[in-house]
């Protein structure tokens, strides 16, 4: 690829950035910037529920009378 198509491709992502630096709010940027954050976080949490769902359903079976 050569200088000139390089130099292209650059000038569209910042025509780009910037029009959605216009479309989009603060707000709405910041959400799209931290959503791997928000998305590891739920994966987390997600994994301590299963987790803790397991540990109180084997208690369960444990506790059961016979």
């Amino acid at each position: 690829m050569g200088v000139e198509d390089k130099d292209f491709i650059m000038r569209q992502i910042k025509q780009l950035g910037e029009g959605l630096g216009n479309f989009l709010g603060k707000e709405d940027i910041d959400k799209i910037l931290s959503f791997g954050e928000d998305a590891e976080k739920e994966i987390k949490d997600s994994a301590m529920e299963k987790k803790a769902g397991i540990d109180s359903s084997s208690k369960k079976i444990e506790t059961k009378p016979s």
